[in-house]
């Protein structure tokens, strides 16, 4: 409310009530706000969000969830577009897609250690890059510029990524009691959500023969490969 009062997004633009609303959510994220807006006068001025000036852990975590929504609103917008250029089993196809992502995301949380008040930012960051990543390489398949990979490369994906996740099972599964009550995660999170992620695998590949059936073996190389980066990178 804040935001659009200040911005005059769709209401007449009213400072003062603009204040009050950010005031009433977080009295300091307002104040640090006030010499910014101060530089701003009369009807000139550029996009303000109260949400860049968020300090506290409460704040930062509803202002990364705020910023989410947008940001996913803007790419249901983009993957609805798509939707009109494909055939009844191509959209379907695109539908399965769209549901196993959200289920891989959404289970990925658990693959994000959980200790510290930023756990909530630290999870919806993670989650966002997954977000991107999908988004990223659905726009250059579109355009067909398929995954940059060797045949070796192709054909190696698979067995990498099981050795990786072997090895990054054997780490997790030695995480002591109080690692795991201060939010570590386990390897029986790494063991689940690696079961959700290959029916999203599955459901890329199952696109792909429809949408872009030369182009099958490099795509599943290259969403297995994505998978292979991020269990790297799990602690």
């Amino acid at each position: 409310m804040a935001d659009i009062y200040f911005n005059g997004s769709g209401v007449k633009r009213d400072v003062p009530l603009a204040m009050r609303f950010a005031c009433e959510s977080d009295e300091g994220m307002a104040r640090l706000a006030i010499p910014d807006i101060e530089k701003f006068s009369g009807s000139s001025h550029g996009e303000f969000e109260f949400c860049d000036y968020a300090a506290t852990t409460f704040t930062m975590n509803f202002c990364n969830g705020y910023k989410s929504e947008i940001e996913d609103d803007r790419r249901n917008r983009y993957y609805d577009s798509l939707k009109v250029s494909m055939i009844k089993v191509q959209r379907d196809a695109f539908e399965n897609l769209l549901a196993a992502q959200n289920a891989y995301i959404e289970a990925h949380a658990s693959e994000v250690d959980q200790g510290g008040t930023i756990r909530g930012i630290r999870t919806i960051g993670s989650q966002h890059i997954l977000k991107d990543l999908f988004q990223r390489q659905l726009i250059r398949y579109e355009q067909k510029k398929w995954p940059a990979l060797s045949d070796d490369q192709v054909s190696t994906a698979n067995a990498k990524l099981s050795r990786e996740y072997e090895k990054k099972l054997k780490r997790l599964n030695m995480h002591t009691k109080e690692e795991i009550d201060g939010g570590a995660v386990t390897g029986d999170d790494l063991s689940r959500v690696e079961k959700i992620w290959e029916r999203y695998r599955d459901a890329w590949v199952a696109f792909a023969r429809l949408r872009y059936p030369t182009a099958v073996d490099a795509i599943r190389a290259d969403i297995t490969l994505s998978r292979y980066r991020l269990v790297k990178t799990i602690l």
